[in-house]
């Protein structure tokens, strides 16, 4: 029985989880460039029950079958499909269009991301386009990231009087040359870890500018979150909750007759 309280306590709990994973997507449903999470949800290894020495002659048992000892969320994985794009109009705006990227391993997905300077001054990785520039006439995500060129250096743009072409040089209002903005390659964006702000951090620094793209500027790409079947995922995981709540609430009472009404004397 007490099983059974696990068991139900660790669907609850995964579902939980969930919940809170959903809502943090739909939470961020404007948010540029945002990628939805998605749960992988597994179950504990299984119990295989036999019942021993019931034959009084050979003194063996038998198979009585398996028994699930619960669920749990192993990881939430971002969904790094291309958001749709949206035109905002600022010149410090710009949606990244993957070109023809090479195909990855089973199971990989390559993309291509704005590299912008994190605090410890390492890089960061990002598709949220949505940029500003800083008092100093840096190129800064809203955050105050700088935005860095292909050789891993700050954006110097003075105002945002400037052009971004399609193969990502950037020029000022007289045309002169203000860099090439830097775009890292990954191999396989699953391996990318979220750290908030729209920042992904990887392991190693990603190559930049190693593949064609196209750069939109005056454009943002949206979030690729679905919030009609966000909302759908987030009732379904709450009647799964009940469901395991009310099993949980079985087991207790059963717990409770079993302690103070079985064996009862008068």
């Amino acid at each position: 029985m007490l099983r059974g309280l696990y068991g139900a306590a660790a669907g609850m709990l995964t579902q939980q989880q969930r919940q809170e994973m959903l809502t943090n997507n739909l939470a961020n449903a404007q948010t540029p460039g945002y990628k939805a999470d998605q749960a992988s949800i597994r179950s504990f290894p299984e119990m295989l029950l036999e019942a021993r020495n019931v034959n009084t002659v050979t003194g063996r048992g038998y198979q009585i079958g398996s028994l699930s000892t619960g669920t749990y969320m192993q990881e939430a994985t971002p969904n790094f499909i291309q958001g749709s794009l949206l035109e905002s109009g600022n010149s410090t705006d710009f949606a990244l269009l993957d070109g023809v990227l090479p195909e990855g391993d089973a199971g990989a997905r390559p993309m291509l991301f704005f590299t912008v300077q994190g605090d410890d001054g390492t890089p960061r990785y990002t598709r949220n386009g949505q940029f500003a520039v800083s008092d100093s006439g840096q190129l800064v995500t809203t955050e105050g990231f700088p935005v860095l060129n292909g050789a891993g250096q700050p954006i110097q743009v003075e105002n945002e009087e400037f052009l971004i072409n399609e193969q990502g040089t950037i020029t000022n209002s007289e045309g002169a040359n203000l860099g090439q903005i830097g775009i890292a390659y990954a191999e396989d964006a699953q391996t990318l870890v979220k750290e908030g702000n729209g920042l992904l951090r990887a392991e190693e620094e990603l190559p930049a500018n190693a593949f064609d793209f196209q750069i939109r500027q005056r454009f943002v790409e949206q979030s690729n979150v679905d919030s009609n079947q966000t909302m759908a995922d987030m009732m379904s995981a709450m009647r799964t909750f009940e469901a395991n709540q009310k099993v949980l609430q079985a087991y207790d009472q059963s717990l409770d007759k079993a302690v103070n009404e079985v064996g009862r004397i008068g």
